[in-house]
């Protein structure tokens, strides 16, 4: 009978890998089935073991200047397997409207890791489906990011970024050299406490606050090279039920859990009437909840409040962070704004405030050329095909992933002349309509109605705080210290070592 047992088991795990191979060799002639052009894929982890070689050679991950190799060898239309899946990227402006705005309704779905369903996001707008309720969440979302309740927002920023300029001046004076990173991430962290929750959290002071410690080591699992589980839930897709079983083993879950929880507890006090004179994220949801017609449930207030903060922490922090160095390099560029700032003080009524900010040309150029120059989200702008369909000639079959990488539009040098420089000015050429930045070709927010809702929370929290920066010290690069290296984690293209600068206070 043991026999006859252990027999069945190794037919039915023999038959089983038989058969995962044959479909595993199936999909990977998919590519060459539909006319796409791409790198050679290994049998069994596709092209992943492309950039796990190259980052195992180079100690980081360097997909973007991978990705741009892929589009200058293979064109603006290539595939490469994660895994087993097909993906297919974008590099032509027409390919993406049709795509990710005309074609929307058959590409309205983000293409979400299927492990990552279990988080609790699936009800936010960073993963809900259009199916599931995404219409629903957009239009209850995007009026709490109209200008009148971003003002009211604007002061509470201000005090945190006061925080900040006197943490880095306490630092300056030391003498020491520190992680500007590090500092940036606590202050964005305080900000999105303070603005989504009216939480007076102390991210910046202290580096065990729950929200800076959960936060971090969230986006430390998300990275394939830190989570086992999750690159294995890519290379073996027919194991899933048992990857998700195991998930709520995982770095990511119990990092997840407790800022959930935290979120859960605030949902509560706030419904309890606490903080009731506060205008932020939460009160602001809360307040249309009673609405049957554009109101969410808990479920779907606390999800979209975890994806605000996510979502809000790390990419806005990175941004300033690149902006920081980029001034630094260029401190002709840095000369410039600082005499813009000046210039607004002396002319603007109120100073530096949230109308003269937003009004100030050359901090907006500064703006986009440092998100076009170093897009923070590299691998987001993907969408999920939901049926067949054949677009400008090119097939698309049901179920591949469609991406549009944001650095390989933005170093695209039909879109921008001398795309590997960092010039300002080039956004403030009136001559050609940069206004549409142009839409298509500046996307650090996204293509299409799934673009980032909190776009212009971002734009705002950049822009005072650089303002402010700039006006109370002098950044210049540290001698000796190694030039900045992007590291893709995945999601995010941040930083590869501490960024360390130097502050100056002005006269």
């Amino acid at each position: 009978m043991a026999f006859f047992i252990l027999s069945s088991i190794f037919i039915a795990v023999l038959t089983f890998l038989l058969h995962a191979i044959y479909n595993r060799r199936q999909k990977l002639k998919l590519r060459a089935k539909i006319g796409l052009d791409g790198p050679e894929p290994h049998w069994f982890l596709g092209n992943l073991k492309d950039i796990i070689d190259r980052t195992t050679l180079m100690g980081y991950n360097n997909a973007h200047d991978w990705h741009l190799e892929m589009r200058k060898k293979y064109g603006d239309r290539y595939a490469i397997f994660f895994g087993q899946k097909l993906d297919i990227f974008l590099c032509n402006e027409d390919d993406i409207k049709e795509v990710f705005i005309k074609n929307f309704s058959n590409f309205s779905d983000r293409g979400v890791i299927e492990i990552f369903r279990e988080t609790k996001l699936n009800a936010s707008l960073l993963q809900n489906t259009y199916a599931t309720g995404w219409k629903h969440t957009r239009s209850a979302i995007a009026p709490i990011f109209a200008t009148g309740k971003m003002k009211a927002m604007h002061e509470t920023i201000n005090s945190k970024i006061e925080t900040f300029l006197e943490i880095l001046k306490e630092k300056s004076e030391s003498g020491e050299k520190w992680d500007i990173y590090d500092d940036f991430q606590g202050l964005t962290l305080d900000v999105i406490g303070k603005c989504a929750f009216a939480i007076d959290s102390n991210c910046q002071r202290d580096r065990n606050d729950v929200f800076y410690v959960e936060a971090r080591k969230f986006f430390h699992n998300i990275d394939l090279r830190h989570s086992p589980l999750v690159s294995t839930s890519v290379m073996i897709p027919e194991l899933m039920w048992l990857w998700k079983f195991l998930y709520k083993f995982t770095g990511l879950a119990s990092a997840e859990l407790p800022l959930v929880d935290g979120l859960d507890d605030v949902y509560e006090r706030r419904r309890g009437g606490e903080g009731s004179d506060s205008v932020d994220l939460l009160k602001l949801l809360l307040d249309r909840e009673d609405d049957k017609t554009k109101g969410m449930t808990k479920q779907e207030v606390i999800e979209n409040c975890f994806a605000f903060l996510l979502a809000g922490y790390e990419t806005t922090s990175t941004a300033m962070t690149y902006c920081s160095y980029l001034l630094s390099k260029y401190p002709e560029v840095q000369q410039k704004l600082n005499e813009e700032i000046e210039e607004t003080k002396r002319t603007k009524q109120g100073g530096l405030n949230y109308d003269s900010i937003h009004q100030m040309k050359y901090l907006d150029a500064v703006y986009k050329e440092t998100l076009r120059y170093y897009p923070p989200v590299i691998h987001f702008i993907s969408r999920t095909c939901l049926n067949d369909i054949t677009i400008n000639g090119q097939f698309y079959p049901e179920g591949c992933a469609v991406t549009v990488q944001a650095n390989t539009v933005h170093r695209n040098e039909t879109n921008w002349e001398n795309p590997d420089e960092f010039n300002p000015d080039r956004f403030l050429d009136t001559n050609e309509d940069r206004s549409s930045t142009t839409q298509l070709k500046w996307i650090p927010f996204g293509v299409g109605p799934r673009y980032c809702v909190g776009m212009r929370f971002a734009e705002m929290e950049f822009k005072t705080t650089i303002a402010k920066l700039i006006e109370k010290f002098e950044l210049s690069i540290i001698k000796g210290e190694p030039d900045l290296i992007p590291d893709c984690n995945g999601v995010i293209m941040r930083p590869k070592d501490p960024v360390r600068l130097n502050l100056k206070l002005r006269k």
